[in-house]
């Protein structure tokens, strides 16, 4: 009976530390934090926006960790939506600009060529653009071969151009537009080619798009295929400018960094409590009068090199009355954990520790509002499995940006914070920092080789007494 109770003891102490590597069930109290969340009402299929306090819990680089549960403890069907947001603003209010009629004399519109000289003359009757053919006969009467508008004021990128024009019906017609910015060379810029029933309904409008160009400093030639008895009246045309397009609203986490971040005037290092990855960095120096070059490193865990990411210049400095400070710098998607500032030798380093913000990405969670309320974000685990689905699949008939009309849940009211009074995060110093489980799967290996040895002790002292008892 000893000997089955020791060897039970054994298996126990055997089996602890595979039972505390094996990974927790999937339920909410596997995750490190939990917030109670607020649905809008009949809401089937809804977002969250993903604030700063619960991406500075995240776990995972790629967002794994994150878990809508219900009432029940059940994890419901997610996606994550990290596509940047329509920021479009309305577009600005089209441009008109009128046409000049450029006239050739005895001269067919099939005719117009880049050979063609054009010159602008100023009459009672306005300005008029000529073309220019020394082959034409004097005795023709002139023709209409074209239009030409002066663009050269217009500094706006354009998406596109409308044309006011009237041609003949129940013909397609084709339209072709060229710039230049001396009337004698020209390059292609675009062509449409339109048609209008004769019952005057039109089904293909005269409209040119493009992408982005600037016509700054250029006019604007527009020709046409006709015949001499075409009657087209060009009117003028509208340039579209392309809507202002704001940079996507990035969340930010202001970093505390702890005693002894700083080694001395020219080293910082800290360590993220996180593994959301970080969009940008700002180093904001202190005082009214600082600049100090610096290189930007980071690491996973102590064990490995420092990698450098960048080089960045952190200033505070007063002009024209106004405090301006520097730029955050841009790291694109960086997940690393270790962080470490150094200043450059020529200068003094900071006198004060900066001020660190870490900016995100915006992402939201896409979820199915499945089972019973109330319904729990969680978050926070490292070996969390990847169980969140394409956003495509959540979304009958999903178009691009769909997402962005679902309604929105939030974090319920007793657990927000308000993003004015969000907490600083609070950082590590980098050599404290240890891997508390590995630590305890150590201790735990080492109880057991020690529990293992003194079994083995004892079995050995009880196995000796019937051999002694034999003996005597």
């Amino acid at each position: 009976m000893p000997q089955r109770a020791a060897f039970a003891l054994i298996l126990a102490i055997a089996a602890a530390p595979l039972a505390l590597a094996a990974p927790p069930s999937d339920a909410p109290d596997g995750y490190a934090a939990r917030w109670p969340l607020q649905l809008p009402a009949d809401a089937s299929l809804t977002r969250l926006p993903l604030p700063a306090e619960v991406l500075t819990r995240v776990q995972t680089a790629d967002l794994r960790d994150l878990r809508v549960f219900n009432a029940a403890g059940q994890p419901v069907p997610l996606a994550l939506d990290r596509s940047s947001p329509d920021t479009r603003a309305p577009a600005p209010a089209a441009i008109e600009l009128p046409a000049l009629p450029i006239m050739a004399a005895g001269q067919t519109v099939s005719a117009v060529s880049a050979g063609l000289s054009l010159r602008i003359e100023e009459g009672p009757q306005g300005r008029v653009v000529r073309l220019d053919d020394p082959s034409a006969a004097a005795s023709a009467p002139p023709a209409l071969v074209g239009a030409l508008i002066d663009a050269r004021e217009q500094k706006i990128a354009l998406q596109g151009i409308e044309l006011d024009v009237d041609w003949p019906a129940a013909r397609p017609f084709t339209f072709r537009l060229h710039v230049g910015s001396d009337l004698r060379q020209w390059q292609p810029l675009g062509e449409v080619t339109a048609y209008r029933g004769a019952d005057g309904v039109l089904t293909a409008p005269p409209h040119v798009a493009l992408h982005s160009v600037t016509l700054q400093g250029r006019y604007l030639r527009l020709t046409w295929d006709a015949v001499p008895d075409d009657t087209v009246q060009l009117r003028g045309v509208r340039l579209l400018p392309e809507p202002p397009q704001a940079a996507p609203a990035r969340v930010a986490a202001p970093l505390a960094l702890p005693e002894g971040a700083a080694r001395d005037a020219r080293v910082l290092e800290w360590r993220l409590p996180f593994a959301t990855p970080l969009a940008a960095l700002d180093i904001r120096a202190a005082g009214p009068a600082a600049l100090v070059p610096v290189r930007v490193l980071a690491r996973q865990q102590r064990e490995q090199p420092w990698t450098p990411l960048a080089r960045h210049v952190v200033f505070s400095l007063t002009q024209d009355g106004q405090m301006r400070h520097s730029p955050a710098l841009e790291l694109g998607q960086a997940a690393w954990r270790e962080w470490r500032v150094v200043a450059d030798d020529s200068s003094p380093g900071f006198t004060e520790p900066p001020q660190v913000t870490a900016w995100f990405e915006p992402a939201q969670l896409v979820f199915v509002v499945s089972g019973p309320p109330p319904f729990t974000l969680a978050v926070g685990r490292a070996d969390a499995p990847l169980a969140r689905l394409p956003l495509n699949s959540l979304i009958p008939g999903y178009e691009a940006g769909a997402q962005g009309k679902l309604p929105v849940a939030s974090l319920a009211a007793e657990a927000a914070r308000p993003p004015a009074s969000a907490a600083a995060v609070t950082t590590t110093v980098v050599e404290a920092q240890r891997d508390l489980r590995s630590w305890t799967l150590w201790a735990i290996l080492l109880a057991g080789v020690l529990a293992l040895g003194g079994m083995a002790w004892i079995l050995a002292r009880q196995l000796d007494k019937p051999r002694s008892a034999a003996r005597e």
